[in-house]
This record gives structure tokens, sequence and C-alpha cells, in this order.
């Protein structure tokens, strides 16, 4: 219950008792009552008002009258909010939620010219394993976990006050996996999915993983390209000049992986396997190094669908079974424990 709520009693042992409890939510209940209505007899005397002054007001008038009354409404309401926050913050000993501002510094690299907003800098906290929408497949499951988690409200509320709450939370559980079987839920708000295509359809920067890290790096598409070529100059890199060298490359290998087959050395199924059809070329990219001045790159080759890929996936396998296990060797902490 709010600390706010307090009633001088002559017994101040009463405070531990139900019945204290059962008239503090009433007081609160009430009061909640009672601003909403007055609350809503404000916005019709107000929109009353406005009307009036449509009227009998030229249009520049009144236009800059309703400016006037916007701009006074949002003083009000971010001193509202921001007092709001503050007894919030004391009551929960803490700050609200998660701190955007401590954990930009640490999860955002932006070292290129954009300017990110709020909003985006909200987004990108999420970080690289935020689901952006999901649907719900097993509602037995969603279910259950919608009642254990309220019946951990139950040693905190009035017994009619749960019962309220239990009702409201089925309907809405109800209403949603009617709406919700064929359909995909956004965890994401309006603002940021907004945010989202934003950045996406931005072709100025490049937004990437870094080295070390569940950081988030940000950098200008021509310093991440310059970057990139100053590591291709480098000695282990040489340009092709022939078009078919991968295709030759892929023809060669199947070559020899037919000719292992042919004289017994592997199978059927394993000769399937291990051919290539249809390959890509290997891709290059990079991944900056926050923890190190000037933000240097990793380079990074992935060879997924590459024609050496099945056959780099076998043998490292196949190494790893055939490795001998040294004696100090710990699988993980389970192990060690």
């Amino acid at each position: 219950m709010p600390n706010f709520v307090n009633i001088r009693l002559w017994k101040p042992g009463l405070k531990k008792s139900e019945q204290y409890k059962s008239l503090q939510r009433t007081c609160l209940m009430r009061e909640f009552e009672c601003r909403q209505k007055q609350a809503s007899r404000f916005e019709k005397q107000i929109s009353l008002i406005m009307t009036e002054l449509e009227k009998h007001l030229s249009l520049v008038d009144y236009i800059n009258i309703k400016k006037f009354f916007y701009n006074s409404a949002c003083r009000v309401h971010s001193t509202v909010m921001s007092n709001h926050q503050k007894k919030l913050e004391k009551l929960n000993r803490g700050p609200i939620g998660q701190n955007y501002e401590e954990m930009k510094l640490k999860l955002i690299h932006n070292i290129s010219s954009y300017t990110l907003s709020k909003v985006e800098e909200r987004l990108l906290c999420r970080g690289w394993d935020f689901c952006v929408e999901n649907k719900i497949t097993n509602f037995l499951d969603f279910e259950t976990d919608l009642e254990l988690n309220a019946m951990k409200l139950q040693p905190h509320c009035h017994e009619s006050i749960f019962r309220s709450i239990c009702r409201q939370i089925h309907n809405a559980s109800q209403q949603l996996i009617r709406t919700s079987k064929h359909k995909k839920i956004s965890n994401l708000s309006k603002e940021e999915l907004a945010a989202l295509k934003s950045l996406k359809s931005n072709n100025n920067i490049i937004i990437c993983k870094a080295d070390k890290g569940n950081s988030i790096v940000i950098l200008d598409k021509e310093t991440y390209m310059k970057k990139a070529e100053e590591i291709l100059k480098g000695k282990q890199f040489e340009p092709l000049n022939n078009d078919k060298f991968h295709r030759e490359q892929e023809e060669k290998l199947n070559k020899y992986i037919f000719s292992l087959f042919k004289q017994g050395v592997i199978d059927n199924k394993l000769r399937y396997q291990l051919q290539s059809t249809c390959s890509s070329l290997s891709v290059f990219y990079g991944l900056p190094k926050a923890h190190k001045t000037g933000y240097p790159i990793r380079p990074i080759i992935s060879t997924i669908g590459s024609y050496q890929y099945e056959l780099s996936k076998f043998l490292a396998k196949a190494i790893r079974n055939a490795r001998p296990q040294a004696k100090s060797y710990i699988k993980d902490s389970f192990e060690f424990v």
C-alpha cells in the first residue's frame, strides 16, 4: 500500500490490522474516483468555453488562445509528471524502469555524423536479442503464466480487489487469445516502429555489433567502407582476375569428393552431404572494436553457403571428436562445481 495514504490512529498497533488496510484502500479508491469525475467535469467545461470563444472571436485570436491554453497545459503536465516521478522513485527507493541515460553510454557507440533521437536510442538500448514481434502458439502456457503472476498479487490485495483484478486479466487474456491466433504481436510502440523504419531506410550509416560485448556501434557508411578497404589492401588478400574462379573451385572440390566415393573412402550419403551445388560467395564484413581508440574493425569472412562450407563443418566435427580431451578440460561451470 502506498505510504502517502496515512491515517492517524488512536492505537498505532491497528496499522497492521486488515481493517486499517481496507480503510486505506477505500480512501484511495474514493479519491481516485473523485479525481476522475472532476477531470471529466473540467473537460466538459473547457470544451463549452472553447466553443463559445470560437463563436465570438476571430480565427487568429482563437488560434492564439488555443495555443496559449495548450502550452499552459503542457507546462502543468510536465510539472505533475515530474512530481509523480519523484514520488514513485522515493517509494521505489530507486529509479523506475530502465535508466536509458546510463544504458546508452554502455550499449550505444555513435561515432557517425547522424544524431540519434531519444526514441532511436531507447530502441537500440533493447539490444540485438530483443524480439520485435512474436506469436503466441502455446496458449496453455500463456494462460498458466498469467495465473502464476496473478497469484503473486494476492498477498498484497484485498480479496474483492484481487477478484476484480483476476476477472479483468481473464477478460483481457481471452480477448487477446481470440485476436492473436493468426496475428503477430508487436513488442514495440508506434514511435519505436517508426524509429526502426527510419534507421533501416537511412543509407548513410552502418549499424553493427561491436567485436566484444553486446553493444551497438553506429558509423558513417563512408568511414566503414574506408576501414574495410584498408584491410583488404593487406598482403593476405589479392584481387581475382578470373570471374569463373568460384565455379572452377566448386567443380574441383566436387570431383575430389566423387573420387573419394569411387575409392570407397566415403559412402553415398556423405558424398551428397559434402557436395556443393549452387553455392554463393563468402561474405566479408567487419566488427568495430569499441574497446579500442579509433574503432578499428575486425575482419570477418562468413563462409556460410560457400562451396567449402559443408566440408569445413564436417572436418571440424571430425577433428573435435578425434582430439583427445585433456585431463584439465572442463566443459562448463556445472561440471566444475
